[in-house]
Order: C-alpha cells, then sequence, then structure tokens
C-alpha cells in the first residue's frame, strides 16, 4: 500500500487549519489538541486485502476518528474522501449501511462485500477506509484506490493482547471511476381492466423488460398481450415513460402517461430504476417505487433520490 508519510508537526498544522468535514458541506471546526499516539508502525496483522491497520491522531480524547482526519493522515488532505458515512454503534448494523454494502461482525472481527459499486444519493462508490474503534483507540483500514471488500478487521489489541470489542465503526467512501449505466423497468395496473408494462426489450423478468435510462423519452409502455407466459403486446401501446427535472430542484422524476390510450387509467404501479446487475432477477412486486392502490389516474409521476 501506497502511503505518504509526514511529521507530527506538519499534521498538527494541517489539522489545526485545514480539517473540514468529509462531504464538504459542514462548517464545525475541530478541536486541534492532538492527544492520540501516532502509530508509526501497523497496529495488527494485515487483512486479506493486504491491508495493515493504524492508529492515528484525532481530536477525541476516546479514540474516536473522522474520515476527515484519515484523510489529513494518510494523504495529506482531509477532504480526500467523497462521502463519509455516519458511525455505526455495534448492535446497530442492520440497516445502517448502504445498500448493496453486507458488513458483518461477531463484535471482534469485521468483514465488508459489495458485489459492485455501491450506489449513494446519485453516485457510486467503493470503500476507501474503515476505522473500527474498540476500547480506547480505534484501528484505520486505508485503501488508497478503493476496494468492495475486506476481512478480518480488528480494533486494537487490549491490555492482553487481544483485540478489542468493537464498539462502533465508520465507513469513508471513495467515488469510482466510472459510474455504471442505469436501467428502468416499469409496471402497472390498469382500470377498469388488464395490465401494461416495459416489453420487448432486453432482460424481461417474466413480462416486464427495462430501457436503457436516460433523459427525455426512454420508451414505450404496452398493453398485456395475454400470451402465455404473460407478456406485453407491441402492436397496443398505452403510453410513454419520460424521466425529466420537472420542477428543476437537481432531482429526476419518472413520468407514466397513457397518450396512447386515455381510455385506460392507472390503478397501481411498480417502477425500477438501478443497474443492470441490481435489476436481473428481481421480481416486479420487489421494484423500490411502488404506488400502492391509488385512485386511476392517467399519468404517474415517480420523484426519484438523484
Amino acid at each position: 500500500m501506497r502511503m505518504k508519510k509526514f511529521n507530527l508537526l506538519a499534521l498538527i498544522l494541517i489539522v489545526g487549519i485545514a480539517l473540514v468535514s468529509c462531504d464538504k458541506t459542514d462548517d464545525a471546526e475541530f478541536d486541534v489538541l492532538i492527544k492520540s499516539t501516532l502509530s508509526e508502525d501497523p497496529g495488527g496483522p494485515t487483512t486479506p486485502g493486504d491491508v495493515a491497520p493504524y492508529i492515528i491522531p484525532g481530536a477525541n480524547n476516546g479514540g474516536n476518528r473522522t474520515c476527515a482526519e484519515v484523510g489529513a493522515f494518510f494523504m495529506n488532505d482531509p477532504a480526500f474522501f467523497d462521502y463519509c458515512g455516519d458511525k455505526v454503534d455495534f448492535g446497530n448494523f442492520a440497516g445502517a449501511f448502504p445498500e448493496g454494502l453486507e458488513v458483518t461482525s461477531d463484535g471482534k472481527s469485521l468483514s465488508f462485500m459489495a458485489e459492485e459499486c455501491i450506489m449513494i444519493g446519485d453516485k457510486y462508490y467503493k470503500v476507501g477506509a474503515v476505522i473500527v474503534k474498540g476500547g480506547p483507540a480505534a484501528n484505520v483500514y486505508f485503501y488508497e484506490f478503493g476496494t468492495l471488500s475486506d476481512e478480518n478487521l480488528t480494533a486494537p489489541a487490549n491490555s492482553r493482547g487481544k483485540p478489542a470489542g468493537i464498539s462502533n465503526v465508520t465507513f469513508c467512501y471513495i467515488e469510482c471511476d466510472e459510474q455504471p449505466d442505469l436501467v428502468i423497468a416499469f409496471k402497472s395496473y390498469l382500470a377498469p381492466s388488464d395490465w401494461a408494462c416495459t416489453t420487448g426489450g432486453p432482460g424481461n423478468i417474466g413480462f416486464v423488460a427495462y430501457y436503457d435510462f436516460k433523459p427525455g423519452i426512454v420508451g414505450k409502455i404496452y398493453l398485456s398481450a395475454g400470451t402465455t407466459p404473460s407478456t406485453g403486446d407491441l402492436t397496443k401501446p398505452v403510453g410513454n415513460i419520460t424521466v425529466s427535472d420537472i420542477d428543476a430542484d437537481g432531482l429526476w422524476e419518472v413520468t407514466v402517461d397513457n397518450s396512447d390510450r386515455p381510455d385506460l387509467l392507472f390503478r397501481d404501479a411498480y417502477l425500477f430504476v438501478g443497474t443492470l446487475a441490481e435489476y436481473t432477477g428481481l421480481y416486479y412486486l420487489d421494484f423500490p417505487e411502488k404506488t400502492g392502490e391509488i385512485t386511476p389516474t392517467s399519468s404517474l409521476t415517480f420523484q426519484l433520490t438523484f
């Protein structure tokens, strides 16, 4: 692992003058008093990812460290990380990390794994560092170029020479160099009866297919064909799926209309927007965007989070 080292005096100046929050929006200032002992040597064995932990200086007396402090220590840049995760206490891991990042721990060691770059907001990230706190200090595992997995991360050793129990963990993230392409898929039940969906494209899941996600009209939805297995009928369009920033708030909206069949109204609907890997094998009932049962309407608008 390539790592830039510098002397303690320089580090104190950097922490005192330049240290800001990782997401570059938090103006809170750090206490410049460095009360931790700098580890010139690794604080434990290397992981299967060939990364050794370090105990680094920081402002917190109890040993908790921030992503900004990690960036300052390893790269002389407190804003090195593109996104900072929250500090999560052991025992509260369920649902606390971004979707797609699996974090497991028995309280003594920790492992993490993602199948692909992790979507947070409208961008995709790899893990750039993990801060594992236990006892009065934290081990910092730094991945300069990012990683999607590693194992056997521990807190620093206690007085008996064994890793202390993990009290909390913080993940710091680096944006992936290439952002994965997104796809979009849709199904809705109609009033007075029948259903419509994206169809005719690749990746059919039963009868629902996907289009590439892009601004503008991404494709048509089609009335059911009544075939076995069920599919859409490309000779019977119902309307369009359109991606646009309707309210100019910097976030996309997806609008589905019945412009080809104004006699048919949407009464509940299911929308997927994400990567192809996330889509593959997913049944429409598990699509993340759902309307539930609604008063029949001629158009639907879904507000996306990016």
